[in-house]
Parts: C-alpha cells; sequence; structure tokens
C-alpha cells in the first residue's frame, strides 16, 4: 500500500510517558487511519514541512499572509484553494499541493464528498483556554509558528473545562504536549460516536509577538 494513501493500518500506540494509550504516533500518512480505532483520540503524524514549503512560507510578509474560510471537495480543492489565495503569484507551489493533499486525505479517511477549510493566519491566542471541540473529527496542521498544545487524558482535567482557567485543567504540566511544525494531528472531538467526555483536550498556544503569525490550517466535515 502506498504510504500517502488511508487505509488499515494499526498506526503505533504510544508507550512512552509523553503521549498516552489513546494516541497513536504515525509514521505515514497511512498510518492515521487509526484514528478510528475505538478509545483512540489522537492520531499524530509527525512529519517535516514537505520540501519547498519552508521557502515559500518564507516569502510571505505580514500583509499577504493568506487567511480563508471555504467549502470544498477533494476534485475542487486545487481551483478552490487558488482561488482564495489573496495575492496573485501566492496562489501555486508547496503550499497549495499539501493543502489539496490533506483535503483528499481526510475526505478519504472521514468518507465524507465535503470538506470545510479554514486557512487561518493567527497573530493572537486565537482559542487560548483548554477545550475538547464540539465535532466529530478535526484535522489541524500548523505550517508556520507554534504548533497546537495538548493533553493526554490523564494529565488534564476535565471538570475544570469551561471556566477560562489554564492552570486549573492541567494536571500534571511535565505532560503538556506541542504538535510540530508540519505535524497532521487528527482529534476526535466530543461529537464523534460513542466520544462524548472524551474529546481531545487542547488549545491554541500564546502568541508569539516578535515574529510572523502562526498559519494553521483546520479542516472539517462538512456536516458541522
Amino acid at each position: 500500500m502506498d504510504a500517502d494513501t488511508p487505509g488499515h493500518a494499526p498506526g503505533r500506540r504510544s508507550d512512552d510517558r509523553s503521549t498516552a494509550p489513546h494516541v497513536v504516533l504515525c509514521r505515514t500518512a497511512t498510518e492515521l487511519s487509526a484514528i478510528r480505532q475505538p478509545g483512540v483520540t489522537l492520531a499524530l503524524w509527525r512529519r517535516t514541512l514537505p520540501t519547498g514549503l519552508a521557502t515559500q512560507l518564507a516569502r510571505f510578509t505580514n500583509a499577504d499572509q493568506p487567511s480563508f474560510r471555504l467549502a470544498t471537495t477533494p476534485d475542487e480543492a486545487e481551483e478552490d484553494i487558488a482561488a482564495a489565495f489573496p495575492a496573485a503569484g501566492r496562489n501555486s507551489g508547496p503550499l497549495l499541493d499539501d493543502i489539496a493533499r490533506l483535503v483528499r486525505l481526510y475526505a478519504d479517511l472521514v468518507g465524507c464528498p465535503g470538506v470545510m477549510l479554514r486557512l487561518d493566519s493567527v497573530a493572537d491566542d486565537g482559542c487560548r483556554f483548554f477545550h475538547a471541540d464540539h465535532v466529530g473529527l478535526r484535522l489541524l496542521c500548523t505550517y508556520q509558528g507554534a504548533g497546537t498544545q495538548w493533553l493526554p487524558d490523564e494529565a488534564a482535567n476535565r471538570p475544570a473545562l469551561g471556566r477560562g482557567d489554564n492552570d486549573a485543567v492541567i494536571a500534571d504540566p511535565d505532560r503538556l504536549q506541542v504538535f510540530g511544525a508540519g505535524h497532521v494531528g487528527l482529534l476526535k472531538g466530543e461529537s464523534w460516536p460513542g466520544n462524548r467526555g472524551r474529546g481531545l483536550v487542547h488549545r491554541s498556544p500564546p502568541a508569539d509577538h516578535s515574529g510572523l503569525p502562526r498559519l494553521l490550517l483546520c479542516l472539517d466535515h462538512d456536516d458541522h
């Protein structure tokens, strides 16, 4: 099976202290299908940024950082994304190619015909409080800047969610985890069948006011 095609590879459950049994660390795109296993709430593909993408991102200035939302399909993703880029000459290259690829990957894994796509240029703290999304299955990938912070189940105090107190949510600060640049995470939310009360606890990282905004890709299925 091609390493970039979703399938039924079981992935690798983490057995180190930094993560937990409900997390699968993936070496290929194929292993992301492990998110469909009962009990798994995060499948994390710890890849490096595709060739040429970092160079393309370095050419963006604060003024032309791409930021848009759209509904698309795997077949129409490339055309839709190209039309949404804010400046002429920015609508091609590795960033467009990678986003379109992740749309196809996500749609195949979820089995949905349509995808809600959000590419955000985030200069502030974003969703700064720990929370669990009220969605089914969400894909997150930070292309530039600090990545999403998340907590393993046993390191999160769920009764404290929604109070606006991050310190109360973090039961074990040593277990706080962070997505790296280019990492692809599939997160189960509260609306995934059988996952009520087990959505992955996460938040946006604190803003870095010394550099460019974060560039975050978020994909949801079209029934949200």
